[in-house]
């Protein structure tokens, strides 16, 4: 795009492009003050505002096209970022920055930034001088002093708006420095492709660690988003250092060996952690194995200092450092635990480690620490030592402290990991023991709960899994059916919430991760979401499809497969008795009160438990619950106070008409008589929701039919030389049509113009999907037709019962139509000839004025139910 030769010239031109710019801008750059003192009329009157600064921006058309290219793109981002600024100053104070600026807000400044990225491949060095003249125009400063320059202090200076321009003037620098990062963390991704020079490089690292010294006795508004903006040039360094490790290492260890000769105080404890936290996004590269090796030299540098330190919390700071460092390595290291560097790390902090764990004042930072370093180890050192640390970890689980209970849980299931997924487990009756006394630990016999409690299930699902992925069989027999209540009988089944839903959860992922052939399952990592709003996790996609008795026996759980569905059904029933049937909105019970108000105490859980069963169908289909029982359950559910369960039992009936043939009849006509018996108009608000979720029921079986169609017309005349009949559909389905069109027609007669619109457009689509399924009309007619045939007579026949032909003036038109008093008045109407066309939709009316002829689209029959009695 542009070449290097070229890349001197960019830089001249558009630094005089950017100076163009800032000069022109109505937001002044250096004097801060005047434009604080404007921030109330400017921040709120921003329309036309971009234009006019593009308008003073001007490119030569006759540049070469790259650098024609990165001038507009870099001149969009400076009107982007002064445009996001002064959103940002509109907000209040107390708003943190992220909830603006972060990555995700905004897609097109997204985009804006990426494209910076692609451009910094060809001109990494004049891009990185080009922002930071930038940056620097942005704090008002032209040299190489700049940095974060705290505006307010603790002191009152007597003036409260005086402190309030300040804190507004600190905010804009602080979404200036936002901005920067944000860029910085793209851009720096090219050094690897585009070499930089090591003085840019070093300017990066002197901006980034000033935000990393700690600035005592401040304390303001603003507090959060130095914290935010500090994390944010920790995750620029993250990105430097992967690929100028050397000159982060240097920096960092330089500037902490400056606050180690300083006497040691508070300020100098806080500096030296600020320093620390600096390095949280520092990632090591696995290979090529001079990097990986590198990499922990650097960490037996800091293990020294770990070791040799004396304050508490500089020696958590560091534990907290090496779990964030070692997680992602603990994730992927294979061979690399043989490297000498890292079986040294490993030996040199190990033993102090575990012994400073057993106080109680270290056991909280060191447990993390203990479980990586097993986790990286070598196997023989990891089943050496594992054991003993795990009995550690499940004393643990009951611990008062829910912090430290739960330190110990996840410390537990990533050594699990280890121990089943890398090593492969030891011997049958050693694998036996120690898979026994974690299953007992956390799901106590006989227990009602599971420890620790108040722990999100989601732990407890991948334990089992990790379980599974080696002992299929012992994790079936000895913890989900045991956590499902397999075989007991209807007299002593109860619902145990919690364990009931970790059993059909982990039952599901197993089942899907067997069908999909996903292999082992990854370690679990920390999820880190970055300050810029980059995220690491990667969602997972679950099947929706039915699990047959043919599929569970191909993934070898043919076995266990029919006692789960059996427990399904009777969780469900003794579910729909306790919080089911007795919480819908139709309930007397449950009228006027708020859902937080309901669903409380032991309510929560029980319905965390039926979300997850309603959740699970189609995949799993209770055994021993008839469809009729099924349709009935699902469609009340429609109608429960809990929104989240409403909309669940929603998504499983849709699922049922598009994917599931001979459910879609008993489904419609299920759910018609559920509103017909439960809903009533009694409860207007319900019944329009219902009857807006009919009409999606019947759209959904209105897209089976068209992907239908399109399958059959792209294999016409390859078989037996023509289409054939649909082998699922069942024909006629004149009787579930009936059932629909006549609670149409029930609801036509509603008082509520509202809910006669939806009944008229459930006419229209039962219409439609007669017509995509080409059903044989015979001897029966759809109701919207008979009506769209026969209403213009009838409406002829009494409409001079209405004096509606004899009134002159206004006509109440707007209720017939459905639109708002006052959208439609003529001054003069008269009712002359109704029409009746071929399109339901474009009925016609023809209304005259004493002086014109007016047209206005009508459906005659709606007339005929619009007009009061």
């Amino acid at each position: 795009m542009l070449s290097l030769q070229d890349s001197v010239f960019f830089e001249i031109s558009i630094k005089s492009l950017l100076k163009s710019w800032s000069s022109n801008s109505s937001a002044p750059v250096s004097k801060v003050n005047k434009f604080c003192a404007a921030a109330a009329s400017t921040f709120h009157s921003t329309p036309g505002r971009k234009s006019a600064i593009m308008s003073s921006i001007t490119i030569d058309p006759d540049v070469k096209p790259g650098e024609y290219v990165i001038k507009s793109l870099f001149a969009e981002f400076a009107v982007q970022a002064e445009k996001k600024i002064e959103v940002v100053m509109a907000e209040p104070l107390e708003k943190l920055l992220s909830r603006s600026l972060q990555r995700g807000e905004d897609l097109q400044f997204d985009q804006l930034v990426s494209s910076m990225s692609s451009v910094a491949e060809h001109c990494l060095p004049s891009l990185l001088r080009t922002l930071f003249d930038w940056y620097r125009r942005q704090n008002g400063t032209d040299d190489e002093s700049y940095g974060y320059r705290p505006r307010s202090s603790t002191k009152s200076k007597g003036d409260e708006q005086h402190r309030e321009r300040d804190y507004l003037l600190e905010r804009r620098d602080l979404a200036v420095d936002f901005i920067f990062c944000l860029v910085l963390v793209e851009v720096l991704k090219q050094i690897p492709v585009h070499p930089v020079p090591d003085p840019l490089v070093h300017e990066v690292l002197n901006l980034a660690f000033k935000h990393f010294k700690h600035k005592e006795g401040y304390s303001g508004t603003n507090t959060g988003n130095v914290h935010i903006i500090a994390d944010l040039y920790a995750e620029v360094i993250g990105v430097l250092a992967q690929s100028k490790f050397q000159a982060v290492r240097k920096k960092f260890v330089t500037e902490l060996k400056e606050l180690r000769q300083k006497e040691q105080s508070p300020h100098v404890v806080q500096s030296v952690i600020s320093l620390i936290m600096g390095m949280k996004f520092f990632r090591v590269k696995m290979y090529p194995v001079e990097d990986f090796e590198a990499s922990f030299q650097f960490m037996q540098e800091c293990a020294q200092y770990f070791l040799e330190v004396k304050d508490k919390d500089i020696k958590h700071a560091l534990a907290g450092l090496f779990v964030e460092i070692l997680i992602p390595v603990a994730a992927a290291v294979k061979n690399e635990v043989n490297v000498p560097c890292l079986k040294n790390f490993v030996e040199m902090l190990y033993q102090t480690t575990f012994e400073l764990s057993s106080r109680k004042k270290h056991s909280l930072a060191l447990y993390p620490l203990i479980t990586c370093l097993l986790c990286v180890s070598q196997k023989q050192f990891f089943l050496n030592n594992w054991h003993i640390f795990l009995q550690n970890c499940l004393s643990h689980l009951k611990n008062k402290d829910p912090k430290m209970s739960r330190v110990a849980l996840e410390s537990l299931y990533r050594l699990l990991w280890v121990y089943v997924i890398r090593i492969k487990c030891e011997s049958n009756t050693v694998t036996q023991s120690r898979l026994m006394s974690i299953v007992s630990a956390l799901f106590p016999k006989g227990s009602r709960s599971v420890v620790p409690r108040d722990t999100p299930l989601n732990i407890f699902v991948k334990i089992i899994q990790f379980i599974a992925q080696e002992r299929l069989d012992f994790a079936m027999k000895e913890i989900i059916f045991d956590l499902l209540s397999v075989g007991k009988s209807t007299k002593t089944f109860t619902i145990n919430p919690e364990r009931m839903n970790i059993g059909l959860r982990v039952f599901l992922v197993i089942a899907d991760s067997l069908q999909q052939k996903d292999g082992d399952p990854p370690m679990p990592t920390t999820g880190v979401i970055l300050p810029s709003g980059n995220t690491l996790r990667v969602k997972k996609i679950f099947l929706n499809k039915t699990l047959t008795d043919e599929e569970a026996k191909v993934i070898g759980m043919s076995v266990y497969y029919p006692q789960v569905r059996k427990a399904l059904d009777s969780i469900l029933r003794h579910l729909d008795k306790e919080v089911g049937r007795p919480m819908c909105m139709t309930s007397v019970q449950m009228s006027n009160k708020e859902p937080e108000d309901m669903i409380t105490g032991e309510r929560k859980p029980k319905i965390d438990l039926f979300r997850t069963c309603i959740a699970a169908i189609p995949r799993l289909i209770p055994d021993g619950m008839s469809r009729t029982d099924l349709i009935e359950l699902l469609a009340r559910l429609t109608i429960h106070m809990d929104e989240e369960l409403r909309a669940l039992a929603f998504n499983t009936l849709q699922a049922l008409m598009l994917d599931f043939p001979d459910w879609r009849e008993d489904v419609l006509s299920g759910f018609v008589y559920l509103i017909v018996r439960e809903v009533t108009d009694v409860h207007p608000t319900l019944l329009d929701n219902a009857v807006k979720m009919l009409v999606q029921l019947i759209n959904q079986w209105k897209q089976a039919a068209q992907m239908y169609n399109r399958t059959q017309d792209s294999q016409h005349g390859i078989a037996n030389g023509g289409p054939h009949p649909p082998p699922l559909e069942r024909n006629p389905y004149s009787t579930v049509f009936h059932v629909v069109e006549g609670f149409a027609l029930v609801i036509l007669c509603s008082s509520r113009p509202a809910t006669r619109r939806l009944a008229v457009s459930v006419l229209r689509e039962i219409r439609a999907l007669f017509a995509l399924l080409e059903v044989p009309k015979g001897d029966d007619e759809l109701a919207i037709d008979v009506m769209d045939r026969l209403s213009p007579s009838i409406l002829e026949s009494f409409i001079h019962l209405t004096g509606a032909d004899q009134v002159t003036g206004e006509f109440p038109l707007h209720l017939i139509l459905g639109l708002k008093a006052g959208e439609y008045t003529p001054t003069s109407v008269r009712m002359r000839k109704c029409v009746s066309l071929t399109n339901a939709t474009s009925h016609k009316v023809f209304l005259k004025h004493p002086k014109s002829f007016k047209v206005h689209v009508l459906t005659p029959w709606l007339v005929l139910i619009a007009i009061k009695k």
